[in-house]
């Protein structure tokens, strides 16, 4: 019985070592377009976002939520939908619900605010977002690993 006991835990405990690999590469289908290693962790796989290799420069965008929604893909992510002073609108990339949702800096329709990642497409993959004098931080921008912290006065790092 013992030896039967002590072969469920080292079962169960191999499993839990592979989940976390096998969530890490569900968010990346077969054939997707979307690669660059730890940027693309979190993102949802779809052809339709085009190529994305991470290696594209960092850019920084004003302008304003127009909403925010659960990321398509990815489960408990969160995206919002960012219209620039241009007028172009983006899909935001942020993180996860368990993170965002739980900062003093809470994100809402109509709300100016500073995006700060890499952009392919009609997509932004963030890094930082700022609402007046605080910022949010998403993401690494050296590798793009997550990176969930907040929050820090914007005005020391979103020079």
């Amino acid at each position: 019985m013992r030896k039967l006991a002590i072969g469920i835990v080292v079962v169960v405990a191999i499993s839990m070592l592979l989940v976390p690999v096998a969530f890490a590469q569900s968010s990346q289908a077969a054939g997707s377009t979307v690669a660059g290693g730890a940027w693309s962790l979190g993102l949802p796989s779809s052809d339709t976002l085009g190529p994305f290799t991470g290696n594209e420069a960092i850019v920084v965008e004003s302008g304003k939520v127009v909403k925010m929604e659960k990321m398509a893909g990815v489960k408990e992510g969160l995206q919002m939908k960012f219209k620039n002073e241009q007028g172009n609108v983006y899909t935001v990339y942020m993180g996860p619900k368990w993170f965002i949702e739980n900062q003093k800096i809470k994100f809402k329709a109509g709300d100016s605010v500073m995006v700060r990642g890499k952009k392919f497409g009609s997509a932004i993959v963030a890094t930082e977002i700022s609402k007046g004098d605080w910022t949010m931080k998403l993401r690494n921008e050296e590798d793009g690993q997550p990176s969930w912290e907040c929050c820090f006065p914007g005005k020391v790092k979103m020079q």
